[in-house]
């Protein structure tokens, strides 16, 4: 299954894609990258996914790039606060973005997961 929800209407802009056997979850970067800051912000240790993030690693050198611990990702992604996020044009459309990787991960847990960036 393909879900590019949160890719509509970035067409042609950084796209970012979690992929698991036949599953791709595909957002807009723009999105993950705020993510990311927002998380980077609350003092979260900067390991896993968030120090690939803070060194610009991981899927930026390395692309498809394999998530080697599935469970710290989705423990930082569910510190995600919406309330302290001060972009308003898309606070409606973040916590979802994060739901859904959360989903994503949780649904594929037992697959090897890669992110792509493209």
């Amino acid at each position: 299954m393909i879900d590019n929800k949160f890719y509509e209407g970035f067409e042609g802009e950084a796209e970012l894609s979690f992929v698991a056997d036949g599953n791709k979850l595909i957002i807009w970067n723009g999105y993950f990258d705020t993510i990311l800051d927002h998380l980077l912000d609350c003092n979260l240790e900067k390991k896993g996914i968030l120090k690939e993030y803070f060194h610009h690693e991981g899927w930026y050198d390395d692309s498809p790039w394999l998530i080697k611990d599935k469970s710290l990702i989705i423990e930082q992604l569910k510190c995600f606060d919406i309330n302290k996020i001060n972009q308003t044009s898309m606070k409606d459309s973040l916590e979802e973005v994060v739901q859904a990787i959360v989903l994503f991960l949780e649904h594929n847990y037992l697959s090897k997961i890669y992110i792509n960036y493209e």
